[in-house]
């Protein structure tokens, strides 16, 4: 870059600087060339991303690490090894029985933070997030929590729907009907390529939404037919990258489940929760997950000039740092002000700057010639230059003066005085 572009001087920024397993190396260990770390660690103690909370204790007897840190150990055996397309004869309600006290235990607190979002006036809701091992278990999850439709009755006819064992997460409403703006996303390669990611109502309620994202298309691309046939796969895509973003597609969105789908570009300040369902073999992979949680929603400094603690609150992931076990209520969040440009109705105050790509000195190519005359003579007088003797005196101290020299004439050549 330095020879093709002139650069001085390169600067990477990497959120995970380790060597990960196969690599040859030790795994966790930082890359030989990193100038400076700041980790994570050293990130929670200064308070710039929210506490994550992870259990430390249980009642059941006889267990060094509780259940729900590593929730994995204890259901593995009882979850599908298979991906959707080659499991066969899965039920939702048949979750291991741990999982699904696992999902009620954080639904719980959940429930409590969505209260105080509501009673705060916060328009969109904190964000809980399920981390699979894969589109098996991420299926019989989301059937879980949001609700499904089950199989014909032998005679043909469909049982009423299963409306979920979370309410806050269900797509159907009181009388069994699909919500059009679902709670609850599924986010997995297959869901992707199905085509049945989102109810058909789905565009129509959307629509201002949508079209909003085909203008975002047109600016960021130029490309009008890319933007008049938006798939399916494409609005899901929107809508997962829009999570907790006002006037946006996902803004209602309470629930993602996910395979392996919400990786280090995929950042909100919304997410509250999460749950691992998955093996978590090393503690870089414990951070990049629980990283998905740690944004904060507000960076404003309290009467102490400090940041308010916030927390994320994670089972299943089995995070290692040293903080004390914390019993507190869910904190009252402060709603964030979202500044942003109004398009197309201010588009005329709109203000542009130049992207500078480059300077470069351009020196005239005529010459000045100076001709003097008489007009060319200067003299320097009392009254053009100030006084020429001045007297300071203190209040204690000896009177000091100062002569400044006598005025003079100058003419060209040019001449100068001291």
């Amino acid at each position: 870059m330095q020879r093709q572009l002139g650069v001085n001087r390169v600067i990477d920024l990497s959120a995970t600087p380790f060597f990960l397993r196969g690599s040859g190396y030790v795994e966790g260990t930082l890359f030989p060339w990193t100038m400076s770390d700041f980790s994570l660690m050293d990130a929670i103690e200064c308070g710039i991303v929210k506490l994550p909370r992870v259990p430390v204790a249980d009642n059941i007897p006889g267990s060094e690490v509780p259940i729900f840190r590593n929730l994995w150990d204890n259901i593995s055996k009882d979850m599908p090894k298979k991906g959707r397309g080659k499991a066969e004869g899965l039920d939702p309600l048949k979750l291991p029985t741990k999982l699904q006290t696992a999902l009620s235990a954080l639904y719980g607190h959940y429930d409590k933070t969505y209260a105080l979002w509501q009673t705060e006036g916060i328009r969109v809701p904190p964000c809980f997030i399920v981390v699979c091992n894969n589109t098996s278990a991420s299926k019989l999850v989301y059937d879980y929590i949001s609700g499904f439709q089950p199989a014909a009755n032998p005679d043909g006819t469909l049982p009423p729907p299963y409306l979920g064992a979370l309410p806050l997460f269900s797509n159907y409403d009181q009388n069994g009907e699909p919500l059009a703006r679902p709670r609850t996303l599924l986010i997995d390669s297959e869901q992707l390529e199905s085509g049945e990611a989102l109810d058909d109502n789905f565009r129509s309620m959307a629509g201002t939404e949508i079209e909003q994202f085909r203008r975002d298309i047109i600016e960021r691309t130029g490309d009008l037919q890319a933007a008049s046939k938006i798939t399916d796969a494409e609005l899901l895509r929107e809508v997962m990258n829009t999570v907790g973003k006002i006037g946006k597609l996902d803004e209602s969105i309470r629930c993602v489940v996910s395979v392996s789908m919400l990786t280090e570009g995929w950042d909100t300040n919304t997410v509250t929760h999460v749950l691992g369902v998955r093996a978590f073999g090393t503690q870089l992979l414990c951070e990049q997950v629980i990283g998905r949680a740690l944004r904060r929603q507000s960076y404003e400094l309290n009467e102490e000039g400090k940041f308010n603690v916030e927390y994320a609150d994670v089972l299943g992931i089995p995070f290692d740092f040293n903080a004390e076990p914390t019993i507190s209520k869910p904190v009252k969040p402060r709603e964030t002000v979202h500044v942003k440009a109004i398009k197309p109705e201010r588009d005329a105050h709109e203000i542009r700057f130049p992207r500078v790509q480059g300077y470069r000195v351009v020196l005239p190519e005529e010459t000045l010639d100076a001709v003097f005359n008489d007009d060319s003579t200067l003299v320097l007088t009392p009254e053009l230059v100030g006084p020429s003797i001045t007297r300071q005196e203190g209040i204690i101290a000896k009177a000091l003066s100062s002569r400044w020299p006598t005025p003079a004439t100058c003419a060209p050549p040019p001449c100068s005085t001291t």
